[in-house]
């Protein structure tokens, strides 16, 4: 594994522990996520900012992933796509990124 596939690995995990983290104690305070995420975010124009800008780079990352795809396999491209809209954009960039700088490596090394 190369370094910058560690940092990939690490960049994962913390893309899946920190917003679940606080995702699970929002929830555990009776905050409801799918209805919040949109409404809170809009009473701030800080926040609204922040809230678009994810949207934006969200949206590029699902075209980068369908047309990046077809290279990882169907395989890793579900389970990139899963992680992204389940877990959270945070693990699932990152794991698209880990997953295909292995592809490269492996396809160099063969």
């Amino acid at each position: 594994m190369t370094t910058r596939e560690m940092v990939y690995a690490a960049l994962v995990i913390l893309g899946v522990i920190l917003p679940m983290y606080y995702n699970v104690q929002y929830m555990g305070a009776g905050g409801n996520l799918l209805v919040d995420f949109f409404t809170v975010p809009m009473e701030s124009a800080v926040t609204a900012s922040l809230l678009f800008d994810l949207l934006v780079a969200f949206a590029a990352y699902n075209v980068l992933l369908f047309s990046e795809g077809r290279t990882l396999g169907t395989r890793n491209f579900i389970l990139c796509l899963a992680v992204s809209w389940l877990v959270a954009f945070s693990a699932g960039l990152p794991l698209f990124l880990l997953l295909r700088e292995r592809q490269k490596r492996l396809a160099e090394n063969a």
